[in-house]
């Protein structure tokens, strides 16, 4: 694999990670200008120790500076999102120390990372005896331009998960691959996910005698979806789950953990769930499987932003924009597979096909989720369906829209949601929009989950999520006490009702039934305290329309006739989850679809 990227200077550098600690180190270019600290002089070391507060809480970086030269970066500890935060804080030592400047720009797709970074950096260098705003009115500094490709046989437009299975797919077709990727770091939002995968008939399920099929996983889906998907799309992903599921362990390297979650719709437990519980845990290692392949040249920071076609029609090639200069060049292919995702970030596009999602909805989607591959596709005469059902996740951060993980209790058969009255007032493991329309309509359009130690230590899940909960409790999103009393006040939820609500779901437990809403799955109690008390409101998820494609992943035009040499996979492909999407879906579709894609993208250039 060979990696063209505006970000061309990461080319030598020690980047380990031991116990914890990322070092990132680079050298200062000989006989550089602006080689010396801001004081002109300086002798000898020092060292200094700044902080930022990142997307998932606050790190340290350690800088060590010699004769006013900036010789190495440290990030002594750091939970930004592996693939992204870390890439860029890689990225940004780089450039930075061999340059002796911080007058850099962000990366985009981790700016927040980047800017407490640069921050950091800025912050350790003050104690180090420099005057970093001095350093930070230095010559700025922009990564190295290279030139792109002037043609390749598939080109695969977006780096997330469906955009790495349609491109390895291809490259293991014997075919030249072209990867772009408008941001600076890749995952997209599969990074971003919590990577859970419904796959009927894993390994777990086997172990345990829970019986599961493809056509129980399609119905659920199609169901879920009040049947308005296309029902050969969906018995497609279903049929191709395992198997996609198998292509990431051992194509990938993916790893699991033992143990199984059910979202809501679906009738049985089925979903696996990556080892880290985090979609990264894929997007990382596909794109160090990438790195591994020499038919696959990696682009970042590249945006494509139309289709090319010849005098029939077929796509030829992509015209791209350079980011620094804005000028366009073309690369020159024989398929073009669309892997761009959704539109959830995108305001306008939102509320042109559907009013009642406007800018007071937030959103958990990566800010990339502008719907450019449908447009793209669109100018050339491409169909789109569906575009009025976007979809909201109950479970989100009230103040960032942010999925909230530690939710995901919720789904291991723990805690009950319940309003400010103190009254639960849905099923909690029903469908995302029962859900999320629900807590809409209660006061403040506000939900609580509650759960109890018990819940906390069994699932794990705020050790695993630590970071999250962390910043949680500190802005009191989650309160944490040792009687209902206590948490209820904390979050002006009703003390009294939601005792009686507790007692009422305890008995209920007991008798194996919810009469009041019909509970689904195993039923447990909420025990004895600590509680746990989390606020959280619905945001834009997932984007359930987009480009009408064929069972080949072929996108078609408005008079329903294949675009010779365009596929589409993922999320910028529509009709497949109907009016709502069921959790832990979207990775079977990517891996399943994305495969198909690439694969039929490959015949096509033979």
């Amino acid at each position: 694999m060979e990696r063209f990227s505006r970000r061309q200077f990461i080319t030598g550098g020690a980047v380990a990670a031991l116990g914890g600690t990322l070092a990132l180190a680079g050298c200062a270019p000989s006989g550089s200008s602006n080689a010396k600290g801001s004081n002109g002089a300086g002798s000898g070391s020092s060292a200094g120790i700044g902080s930022g507060m990142g997307k998932h809480g606050q790190f340290d970086v350690e800088v060590m500076v010699t004769d006013g030269n900036l010789d190495r970066i440290t990030v002594l500890n750091s939970r930004e999102t592996p693939g992204m935060g870390d890439v860029a804080m890689e990225e940004l030592t780089q450039l930075i120390v061999d340059n002796q400047t911080l007058n850099v720009d962000t990366v985009s797709g981790a700016t927040l990372s980047s800017m407490a970074f640069i921050g950091a950096v800025s912050d350790a260098l003050d104690q180090a005896g420099q005057k970093s705003s001095d350093w930070r009115k230095r010559d700025k500094v922009t990564p190295a331009q290279t030139e792109l490709p002037a043609s390749a046989d598939v080109v695969v437009v977006g780096g997330g998960g469906a955009g790495f299975a349609a491109a390895i797919t291809a490259a293991n077709a014997g075919k030249s691959v072209v990867l772009l990727e408008k941001m600076g770091v890749f995952g997209g939002d599969t990074a971003l996910s919590g990577g859970e995968m419904a796959a009927p008939g894993n390994w777990i399920q086997v172990q345990e005698g829970i019986a599961d099929s493809p056509d129980a996983l399609a119905k659920d889906m199609l169901e879920g979806g009040d049947n308005a998907g296309d029902p050969a799309l969906v018995q497609i992903i279903a049929e191709g789950a395992l198997d996609s599921s198998q292509w990431l362990t051992f194509e990938g390297g993916i790893s699991w953990k033992h143990d199984l979650m059910q979202f809501g719709g679906h009738n049985i437990k089925r979903s696996i769930i990556p080892i880290t519980h985090s979609g990264s845990e894929m997007t990382t290692k596909l794109t160090n499987r990438v790195n591994g392949m020499d038919d696959i040249v990696l682009i970042d920071n590249t945006k494509a932003v139309e289709l090319v076609t010849d005098d029939a029609g077929a796509v030829t090639g992509v015209k791209v924009e350079n980011p620094v200069t804005g000028d366009t060049s073309e690369v020159k292919c024989k398929a073009v597979v669309l892997a761009t995702g959704g539109f959830g970030s995108n305001v306008d596009m939102r509320v042109k096909y559907n009013p009642e999602m406007d800018d007071k909805i937030l959103s958990t989607d990566s800010v990339a989720a502008q719907g450019d591959g449908i447009v793209m596709a669109e100018k050339i005469g491409a169909d789109t369906i569906d575009m009025e059902y976007i979809q909201t996740y109950p479970v989100c951060d009230p103040e960032t829209g942010a999925l909230l993980y530690v939710g995901d209790v919720r789904l291991e058969n723990h805690g009950i949601l319940v309003n400010r009255e103190g009254d639960r007032f849905v099923q909690e493991l029903d469908r995302r929009d029962v859900i999320s329309n629900g807590t809409k309509n209660q006061t403040d359009g506000v939900a609580f989950l509650l759960f109890d130690q018990a819940a906390a230590d069994e699932t794990g899940l705020l050790k695993q999520h630590a970071d999250e909960y962390e910043n949680s409790e500190a802005r009191g999103v989650i309160v944490k006490a040792d009687t209902l009393d206590d948490v209820a006040k904390a979050q002006g939820v009703d003390a009294a009702e939601l005792k009686k609500t507790v007692e009422k779901w305890n008995q209920y437990c007991a008798d194996g039934k919810d009469p009041d809403f019909g509970y689904s799955a195993e039923m447990n109690v909420i025990g004895d305290g600590p509680y746990y008390l989390m606020a959280c409101k619905p945001a834009v998820h997932y984007t359930m329309g987009g480009l009408h494609i064929t069972p080949e992943a072929e996108v078609l035009t408005v008079d329903g006739t294949p675009i010779a040499g365009l596929y589409a996979t993922g999320e910028v492909a529509g009709h497949k989850m109907g009016t709502n999407r069921l959790g832990s879906c979207s990775m079977t579709d990517i891996y399943t679809f994305g495969r198909i894609a690439g694969k039929n993208a490959a015949d096509y250039a033979a």
